[in-house]
Formats: C-alpha cells, sequence, structure tokens
C-alpha cells in the first residue's frame, strides 16, 4: 500500500471513493483525524496516522494497534505509569496538555474530616452543635418543645386514668417512650441535615420513612440498658454507651435493629475514649438543663443531638458541613 497523500480522498480498502465518506469516517467524541499524518492537530500534541486495512475502515496507530502497510510510523505517545492521561473532552486517551495539571475546584461549604481513632475532638463537637443550633433556632426549638409536650401529656393523661394496675401504667409508658423514640430520631435526621450543610425546616426532621427498624432498634437499646441497670448501675450506663449511634446507624444508613447495634458496638470500641468524653459532656450538659426547670433542654438538647451526629459522621468518615 502506497502512503495516502494529504489532499487524496479517503479510500476504502484502496478503491475509489465511497459515497458518503465523511459521514461514515466523520469525527466522532474521543476520536480525531489529521489531514496530514506529519503535522499535529490542533489542540493535540502528537500526529495520528490513519491507514485503510482489508476491512475498508481507518487503522489508526496506537499502542496495541495493528499496523499495515509500509509507512514510516512515528512511536507511540508515552502514557504516564501505565495508565492514558485524559485532557478535555474529545481529545481522546493518550493526551494530555503540556505544563502544570489545573487546580482542583473547590468544594465551598464543606471539610473533609480526618476518621479513625484519635481524630475526634470533643470540644469541636460540642462548638459544632452550639453554631448550628444558633444557625437555625427556630425548627429546633419547635422539635425539642415537641418532647416536652410529650411528657406533658404523659403526665396529664396518668393523672386523669389514675391507673391502678400495672398493665395500663405500662401501656401509658410504652406510648409515651415510642413518641420519645421517634422523637429522637427525628431529631438525627434534623442533625444530619445540618452535618450535611443544609439546615432543616421543621417538616424535614420527619422525612424516615423507617419507623419500624427506629422503634425495634430504640426498644432493644431501652432494654439492655434497663437490664444493666436493674442488675447493677454501671452495666446500665454501659449499655447505654454501647448503644449511642444506634439511631443514626438507623436513619442516615437504614440498618436494621441488630445491624445497627452491632455496628455502634464496634464504633463506640473502636474509639472508646474519644465517645466516653463526649458521652460524659453530654450528659453534663443535659443535667445542666434539666436543673433550669426544663426549659434549658430547649438549648441542650439540639446542642447534644448535633455534637453527637457530628462525632458518628467524623468516626465513620462522613463529610461534615462547616459550622
Amino acid at each position: 500500500m502506497t502512503e495516502i497523500p494529504p489532499s487524496a480522498p479517503k479510500q476504502s480498502g484502496g478503491g475509489a471513493p465511497l459515497p458518503n465518506d465523511d459521514e461514515r469516517f466523520a469525527a466522532r467524541p474521543g476520536q480525531h483525524e489529521s489531514p496530514n499524518p506529519q503535522a499535529p492537530g490542533p489542540g493535540t500534541g502528537h500526529a495520528r496516522h490513519e491507514m485503510a486495512g482489508p476491512a475498508g475502515y481507518p487503522q489508526f496507530e496506537g499502542p496495541g494497534a495493528a499496523h499495515y502497510g509500509n509507512e514510516p510510523l512515528e512511536p507511540p505517545p508515552p502514557v504516564g505509569a501505565g495508565h492514558p492521561s485524559y485532557g478535555p473532552q474529545g481529545t481522546g486517551p493518550g493526551w494530555a496538555p503540556s505544563g502544570p495539571a489545573p487546580a482542583q475546584e473547590p468544594i465551598y461549604g464543606y471539610q473533609q474530616v480526618s476518621t479513625g481513632p484519635g481524630r475526634l475532638d470533643v470540644g469541636r463537637a460540642l462548638s459544632y452543635g452550639w453554631a448550628r443550633l444558633w444557625a437555625n433556632p427556630g425548627p429546633w426549638f419547635g422539635v425539642t418543645a415537641v418532647g416536652l409536650v410529650i411528657y406533658l401529656a404523659f403526665v396529664v393523661v396518668v393523672q386523669l386514668t389514675d391507673p391502678t394496675s400495672m398493665l395500663p401504667l405500662l401501656l401509658i409508658f410504652l406510648a409515651v417512650m415510642a413518641g420519645v423514640w421517634l422523637l429522637q430520631a427525628a431529631m438525627v435526621r434534623g442533625a444530619l441535615y445540618e452535618t450535611d450543610g443544609t439546615p432543616p425546616p421543621f417538616g424535614a426532621y420527619f422525612r424516615f420513612v423507617n419507623a419500624g427498624n427506629v422503634l425495634l432498634t430504640a426498644l432493644l437499646a431501652f432494654t439492655l440498658t434497663f437490664l444493666g441497670a436493674a442488675l447493677c448501675l454501671l452495666p446500665g450506663l454501659i449499655a447505654g454507651w454501647l448503644c449511642m449511634f444506634s439511631l443514626h446507624f438507623v436513619v442516615d444508613q437504614d440498618q436494621g435493629p441488630f445491624e445497627a447495634l452491632k455496628s455502634s458496638f464496634t464504633l463506640v470500641v473502636a474509639n472508646a475514649v474519644q465517645v466516653l468524653l463526649l458521652a460524659l459532656a453530654v450528659l453534663v450538659i443535659m443535667f445542666l438543663g434539666t436543673l433550669l426547670c426544663g426549659l434549658g433542654l430547649l438549648i441542650a438538647g439540639p446542642v447534644s443531638v448535633i455534637a453527637v451526629t457530628y462525632a458518628y459522621r467524623v468516626l465513620t468518615g462522613g463529610t461534615v458541613a462547616a459550622a
């Protein structure tokens, strides 16, 4: 086969020009053809060669490409470390612009938090909860007030019904606890929105569809804590500490009750010191909030939930929005 002159029309198998050659061999995304085999095309760093093969379509040189005819070929372009470099759209593999690589655009509003044992800063978690609360106070106060309403409703129902047996009292207690557990899940959902960088409106707190798993997980965690406290106070505290992130795994990752408890146990044990310090800090904050006639819980509750959610995201390698 002889070399195809730059101005000659494309041949099919060395014969007469085929009709509609421009359409058949038009450059598609990632495929560029140079009319002059020895001259680089615009925006490329090397020349591509085009030869008609036995099948009648162009055969291009390059790493691993079959070579036909006796046309002198230039060596294939180098590729970095065995991987092709990809330039702007349409230049195809094997091409990279000269000069330093362009800097990656930052993602504004987010900071990637390092994970692993020893990386959780308890003070930063609490300050993060404080900052996010006051950046969106209305919905947080509203959701926390729902908890106070649930408590007052429980007191009123007990006073009005005056149950004399254990069964009615247990049923009322379980109904109230179910409301409290769903409210906790709603606050976790809201805190996850906060760490995503999206301050939620009031209705967004209740946008979770796995309420059954929430109730079962909370019931199992409550049972473990109650049984531990019945044996001795310390086992109950340890059980509550181990279940600290169980609702987060249910709401955020849609895990089942047993899987969520196991994930929480594993995460707490792997970061025992930091999580213990955070749990003690949360207990102190909630105690101080209770002393202020319960009104302090309007602040202590959201700060604690957001701080624990911040810790969950950090320790699981999640992305946390800047406060």
